[in-house]
């Protein structure tokens, strides 16, 4: 394997840094965790400013353990394939050249590299947090480097495409993508291949060679495919083209990833060779926290996303609501509103805030929470499928084409702790299916103990985090008081 050091590739900040986050998961949590939002009693802005602030809960990032897995993973195939491809290496130099003669040739007359990259699948359904994670890692690292190697690398210069990232066209097609590659590079490299590349004439057999042959030039990391839908990956009109054409590029050398719903997967489930290829990097499904117990939930989610607050007051002790009785803590009042969904936490938390400082309310409570949710119009058309995804309500979700009900069936099913492995009636509380899971207590698997340490860590960042605001907010203070 390639030292890193001697890769040009791999020279620039942030990139240099991968291999030491990968050696090292607290330098990876250091790194991914991001909290832009304070806590109570530690913001400096006067009340009348900090409205502006609520929008930066959807920022915060809380570095889950399957969210340091799926990092991990990205960062992981996008290193390796950086360290095949060194410029340097004779030989890549030679597969670079050797490119150029398949220019204005059809993608069926390119013969197949024995060079493979890493394929990737993340899926899961809307409002889970897919795109945020991505987003995150991929802000670690630089999207395009300059590099001037002086024809060492028999070339003169060279724009370094460290990551690109594309949306699945509107139109289903893979012109449209390859449209939406080309355009998405030229806004990043500053460059002119759309005009040149997209014609009427150009077929699509030979703009996908051309769109391959840009990618190995710009040395792309990682090519990532966002928002995969039913309607175009899943549909068997289209699927087995989108297919060939990623297998093509992981072919070439560069990882690929695709981000959607798990329904644009069902064509793709079918074929255990595409299967193999696209889950060599990490195939991810996401799913909601089983229920408002979860360690996830009570000590990542909630820690990270609903206490920082804008106030001057932490939020006062929970107080049982008549309107939602089977609620007996913060965590089920909570899970009840937002169907456990990180993305919907965010926003009724944003939310909350806004509404307290617009009305001047020094403290939130449990009756604040729940007339912000009643009301605000942000949560009017997702209260009922936020409710039946905490009550495991099959039949109210079956409303809803874009959720993958299978799929959240079986996981249900298959995670329901204890022996009674029953579907969840409609309106159903947790507690109760808690309660007799409480009885039947089994053996903590390896990863659930990864998974607390993982959290023994993420609290140690999180205290030492606090423990230095506050000591910034006292040197402040005692600057104030000097002066």
């Amino acid at each position: 394997m390639d030292n890193p050091i001697q890769n040009p590739l791999l020279q620039a900040p942030g990139l240099s840094s991968i291999s030491g986050w990968l050696a090292d998961p607290k330098l990876l949590v250091q790194a991914l965790i991001h909290s832009p939002v304070p806590f109570a009693g530690e913001c400096d802005l006067p009340l009348a400013q900090r409205r502006r602030l609520t929008d930066q809960y959807q920022k915060i990032f809380v570095p889950t353990h399957q969210a340091m897995r799926i990092a991990d993973r990205i960062l992981s195939a996008l290193l390796q394939g950086l360290e095949r491809r060194n410029p340097t290496w004779p030989e890549v130099q030679r597969w670079i050249n050797s490119t150029q003669q398949w220019y204005r040739r059809s993608v069926d007359e390119i013969p197949w590299n024995p060079v493979q990259a890493k394929g990737m699948i993340l899926e899961g359904m809307t409002g889970i947090g897919k795109s945020h994670i991505v987003e995150r890692v991929l802000g670690l690292l630089p999207q395009v480097v300059d590099h001037e190697p002086k024809g060492d690398w028999g070339m003169l210069k060279l724009r370094q495409l460290v990551w690109l990232k594309v949306p699945m066209p509107a139109d289903h097609s893979r012109r449209g993508l390859l449209a939406s590659i080309l355009a998405e590079m030229d806004r990043v490299l500053e460059t002119e291949y759309y005009k040149s590349l997209i014609r009427s004439s150009n077929k699509i057999e030979t703009l996908i060679v051309g769109v391959m042959q840009l990618l190995v030039q710009h040395r792309c990391g990682m090519l990532i495919i966002e928002e995969a839908q039913e309607a175009n990956l899943g549909s068997k009109v289209f699927s087995r083209d989108f297919l060939n054409f990623f297998l093509r590029i992981l072919n070439w050398g560069i990882p690929t990833m695709i981000v959607g719903n798990p329904l644009s997967f069902i064509e793709l489930r079918t074929h255990a060779q595409d299967v193999d290829r696209f889950s060599e990097g990490g195939w991810f499904t996401m799913f909601p926290e089983w229920g408002p117990q979860s360690d996830t939930w009570t000590k990542s989610w909630l820690p990270g996303l609903w206490q920082p607050c804008l106030l001057d007051l932490a939020d006062s002790p929970f107080k049982t609501l008549d309107a939602m009785g089977e609620a007996t803590d913060w965590p089920s009042l909570l899970w009840q509103m937002t169907g456990g969904l990180p993305r919907q936490l965010a926003r009724l938390r944003a939310e909350v805030m806004d509404w307290a400082l617009i009305n001047n309310v020094s403290q939130v409570t449990t009756d604040l929470v729940f007339q912000v949710f009643v009301q605000s119009p942000k949560f009017s058309i997702v209260r009922a499928r936020n409710r039946a995804l905490a009550n495991h309500d099959i039949n109210t979700l079956m409303d809803y084409r874009d959720l993958p009900h299978n799929q959240l069936r079986d996981y249900w099913l298959k995670d329901l702790p204890g022996p009674a492995r029953k579907k969840p009636k409609s309106g159903e509380t947790f507690d109760s299916q808690l309660t007799v899971a409480s009885t039947d207590k089994e053996e903590e698997s390896n990863a659930a103990a990864e998974q607390k340490r993982l959290m023994a860590g993420l609290k140690f960042l999180t205290d030492e985090a606090g423990r230095e605001r506050r000591a910034r907010q006292s040197g402040k203070r005692g600057k104030k008081d000097v002066e």
